[in-house]
């Protein structure tokens, strides 16, 4: 009885360090995101993109089954996109819808539901066919699912509120940017800023609408 308690406290144990492991090389790489999207000019972001996609490739190849990683590369990869020719760029989002399936078919959940947002707005904003795969039908449908895993969230809402603009109801949007302004951040969170800039977007577009 002892050995099995053992047994399962030291599989406990190696879970949790894995975990831990996983999370701290996932914090590192998006902090370097981050600070290069923030503060580096789009002409010297390239290379040092392409550095972050082969060091968070390497953490998806060490951690198969986790989400997190997956949706990090995508977004890095998206980043890339917006720097990029019109073929290479979409070729870069086929790349992170790619990642995107696999994060949302571990785990819908993970990031609160940052892959199902990112899964709807690229559906959305990319050309529909034959250029590429866009489809409102399909972008509302993931939007929908993010605001269920995270009704409150900054990104959420405020991308919601963004595809309805884009459909022209103003009249819904403007709950869901409301919603967005209100949302609590966390000031300790990597992503503090980036959802300080949506929800700073989100005062914008419901001011924009009174």
């Amino acid at each position: 009885m002892k050995n099995l308690i053992f047994v399962v406290f030291l599989l406990l144990f190696t879970q949790s360090a894995v975990a831990r492991s996983m999370s701290e090389r996932v914090s590192k790489i998006e902090a370097s995101w981050v600070n290069t999207t923030e503060e580096k000019p789009s002409d010297e972001r390239k290379n040092i993109f392409l550095s972050l996609v082969n060091d968070i490739s390497d953490v998806v190849t060490s951690f198969p089954g986790q989400a997190e990683p997956l949706i990090l590369k995508s977004t890095i990869l998206l980043t890339m996109a917006k720097d990029a020719s019109i073929f290479v760029a979409l070729g870069l989002v086929n790349q992170a819808k790619v990642l995107l399936d696999k994060a949302i078919e571990i785990d819908p959940e993970a990031r609160e539901g940052s892959a199902l947002v990112t899964m709807g707005v690229i559906y959305y904003k990319t050309p529909g066919w034959p250029i590429a795969f866009g489809d409102d039908k399909e972008a509302e449908g993931y939007l929908l699912q993010a605001l269920e895993v995270n009704p409150n969230g900054v990104s959420s809402n405020y991308y919601y509120a963004a595809f309805l603009l884009n459909q022209g109801d103003k009249t819904q949007a403007a709950g869901y940017l409301t919603k967005a302004v209100n949302a609590k951040l966390d000031p300790t969170s990597i992503s503090f800023k980036i959802k300080q800039q949506q929800q700073e977007q989100a005062k914008l577009a419901l001011a924009n609408l009174s």
